[in-house]
């Protein structure tokens, strides 16, 4: 399938959240492919990460301040930023409030106002599908289920704001769950693998709600794409997509998919944990990323996860 994944028609690009599950890979993809790669970490980004980063990749450590991201743009000169940084949290606690709207809300601002400052007009923004998880099919008025989700649409409001007043192209790719392996998040399926080797009963939600599962290479081919529609003018102002799977699955389907997909069984307790406060039960259903779509077999793609 690597023979059908799209090419990056970029020269440079300026990538935030280099160093996460998902922005690593497209890093990796954006450099493999020729693309003069900055990624801006954090001062507490792990070390080891960031070393595995392609040796073609130069790092800015970002100091938090808009003239700091500036001179790193001026310095990279960027045809497109992907903008993939972000502060997750399912539930939030009083004192992780200034964190999200900080590295979600005002992070992004600086970074697009540094992106107009050196006349870089293209960015793509990695949204959430929580952003509408109170949302009718279809319609895209904003009803985040979490602050976090909060955080993000807030986000993209700002984004809004630099598209409209001073001629930022964006494209925000609203992702779902994502999965693939070297996924170094706490998910279910980390839990789960977790629950197999050590002969653990799982825990674990009565499991009848929707997910949409889409691979990381899938991702990564989304991003790419949106990079070259920008880049060839084919979007222009500004646009909000949805990254869905070809079918949503139940909790329950994927867990049964995994042991398949990796010869294993683990004993799950159904129902004995309750569900999150403002669980979504059924994905929302957006406009999907023109041109794209998920190409790998969720039984294929969870092999070794």
């Amino acid at each position: 399938m690597a023979d059908r994944r799209p090419t990056p028609d970029l020269r440079s690009a300026l990538v935030t959240g280099a160093t996460g599950f998902i922005g690593s890979s497209l890093v990796d993809r954006l450099a493999k492919g020729g693309v003069a790669v900055t990624a801006i970490v954090r001062p507490g980004s792990d070390p080891d990460r960031i070393a595995r980063l392609p040796d073609t990749v130069t790092t800015h450590t970002a100091r938090g301040d808009c003239a700091d991201l500036i001179a790193c743009f001026q310095q990279a000169k960027p045809d497109i930023v992907f903008h993939l940084a972000a502060r997750f949290a399912g539930s939030h606690a009083p004192g992780d409030i200034a964190g999200l709207i900080e590295d979600n809300v005002t992070f992004t601002a600086h970074l697009c106002e540094a992106a107009i400052a050196s006349d870089c007009t293209a960015l793509i923004a990695a949204g959430t599908g929580w952003q509408n998880a109170g949302s009718a099919s279809g319609d895209p008025t904003p009803a985040p289920n979490t602050l976090y989700a909060a955080t993000k649409q807030a986000a993209d409001d700002v984004i809004d704001y630099y598209s409209r007043l001073s001629g930022l192209n964006a494209i925000t790719l609203k992702i779902y769950d994502s999965y693939g392996p070297d996924d170094p998040r706490r998910k279910f399926l980390a839990v789960l693998r977790e629950a197999a080797e050590n002969g653990d009963t799982l825990d674990a939600t009565p499991g009848d709600q929707l997910l949409h599962m889409v691979h990381v290479d899938d991702l990564v081919d989304a991003f790419v794409h949106a990079g070259n529609l920008l880049a060839a003018g084919e979007i222009r102002g500004r646009a909000s997509h949805t990254l869905p799977s070809k079918q949503a699955v139940t909790l329950r389907d994927l867990a049964a998919l995994w042991m398949s997909a990796n010869g294993c069984r683990t004993r799950i307790a159904w129902g004995r944990k309750t569900r999150r406060d403002g669980e979504v039960m059924v994905p929302w259903d957006g406009e999907p990323l023109p041109g794209w779509f998920a190409r790998i077999d969720l039984h294929e793609g969870l092999k070794g996860c």
